[in-house]
């Protein structure tokens, strides 16, 4: 991702649960260890999008959105992929994320993806309310 992808990435995070603000996409831009990557379709519009932070060995990805509209066609599963094959060239050995508990979708997609659930999170999440899965993806 780079700044130019900004607006498409709000414009997807504007229509998610938990959205991320524009100030904050633009610092995520800035952090060394961070990687963010987007999909796009031939005309370079932004599909989805992902971000991850690498704290080595381990990293956490904090975020896989794709726009309503192009859900169930593979963009999500392949910024995984790409993503995985990243961490896995930095040697990377372990992937965590959280979830929120209800989202049934982003559980199966991951469990599907090999990742166990390791913990939860009681009221970790606001607006609405939800607690968070804790889930763990080894990668070596």
């Amino acid at each position: 991702m780079v700044q130019a992808d900004l607006g498409g990435v709000t414009d997807i995070e504007r229509k998610t649960l938990t959205p991320w603000s524009v100030v904050s996409l633009a610092q995520e831009l800035e952090i060394p260890q961070a990687i963010q990557n987007v999909a796009e379709a031939a005309d370079a519009q932004i599909l989805g999008w992902c971000a991850c932070r690498v704290i080595w060995p381990e990293a956490e990805l904090l975020k896989i959105a794709v726009k309503k509209e192009n859900r169930g066609r593979g963009i999500g599963r392949s910024l995984f992929e790409h993503l995985v094959c990243e961490l896995q060239k930095r040697k990377v050995v372990s992937l965590f994320l959280e979830v929120r508990s209800n989202n049934r979708t982003a559980l199966d997609f991951y469990e599907k993806h090999g990742f166990l659930r390791v913990g939860s999170r009681p009221g970790y999440y606001t607006d609405p309310p939800d607690s968070a899965m804790i889930l763990k993806k080894n990668l070596s």
